[in-house]
């Protein structure tokens, strides 16, 4: 009963506080030249921990052409053992005002998504589905709904696929953010704990906590900072498993650049990206366990454009 009442109280708050920042007029101004963003980029990984340390070994080639204002497509190969590479097709294009993207990959698999960028004023809407390969027509299953709504200094997203209804809102007050989000699930009724997060973001700096349901025995924290022009730097760590990450990306010149990770399970992560030609980009990652000096792997990738 009370842990109801709580929920509910907390939800009611929630939607109040949503509800006065879409109509309420006030004049905070947006967060030093940002604004407001989405749940899941509220609770994203920080760059500096999460991009450019691939250790696959791949080749990519785009192409762009002015067709339906954009058309692109995008070939990836990857060596995934010594006899055997897997490749995977994107093809990109607008089609009256709709995004529309589909991915096939060497088993056939095949995955879409046509994105309405504005259905009506601040409203976004998307729809994907896939079909495994191998299957007919009549097995694919029921497409992902998505939608976005922006207005002011609040955005709300929902989504639907299956049974589950995903919901979530971000509210910009000044310096400060603050989101919550929870699932419903149609089959029994229940939505499950909400999870609160809260953002403080400053002139070159930003930090970030996540709460995850209503126990309080999983929180995770996120620092980020721009030092100049040339160095980010980033941190990370959750209750659940006392677990950690710090990692800094540094800028050798305009066409190179190096990262690095270090985590609490001794992972160590290295990232190497070059500009090598115009239309050329070649990366590679480097994973070392310091817990075992041997179990290590290494990739390189090479774009084309």
């Amino acid at each position: 009963q009370s842990s109801s009442a709580m929920l509910k109280g907390v939800l009611s708050f929630a939607l109040l506080a949503t509800a006065t920042a879409a109509w309420g007029g006030g004049d905070a101004g947006t967060l030093r030249g940002s604004g407001p963003i989405t749940w899941s980029a509220l609770v994203d990984t920080p760059g500096v921990l999460r991009d450019g340390y691939d250790t696959s070994t791949n080749v990519i080639v785009n192409r762009e052409t002015d067709i339906n204002e954009k058309t692109g497509l995008t070939a990836k190969f990857t060596r995934e053992a010594a006899n055997k590479i897997a490749s995977v097709l994107t093809a990109r294009t607008k089609m009256q005002n709709v995004d529309v993207e589909a991915t096939i990959d060497a088993g056939g698999n095949i995955e879409g998504t046509a994105t309405y960028p504005e259905i009506s004023p601040g409203l976004k809407l998307a729809v994907a589905g896939k079909l495994d390969g191998g299957k007919n027509a009549k097995d694919i299953p029921a497409p992902r709904v998505s939608g976005e709504y922006v207005k002011d200094k609040m955005v709300a997203t929902a989504s639907i696929e299956g049974n589950n209804l995903d919901i979530g809102g971000v509210v910009e007050a000044g310096e400060i953010l603050v989101g919550a989000t929870s699932t419903y699930d149609s089959t029994t009724g229940k939505l499950a704990d909400p999870s609160f997060a809260g953002r403080y973001r400053g002139d070159n700096f930003a930090l970030t906590a996540l709460l995850k349901g209503l126990k309080g025995d999983d929180i995770v924290g996120t620092y980020t900072q721009t030092v100049n022009s040339e160095l980010e730097v980033a941190g990370s760590f959750e209750t659940a498993g006392n677990k950690f990450a710090v990692g800094a990306a540094y800028k050798l010149d305009g066409d190179s650049a190096v990262r690095g990770k270090l985590n609490s399970d001794g992972m160590l992560n290295l990232g190497y990206s070059r500009k090598t030609t115009a239309g050329t980009g070649l990366k590679a990652g480097l994973e070392v366990n310091t817990n075992d000096l041997d179990n290590r792997k290494i990739g390189v990738s090479l774009t084309i454009e």
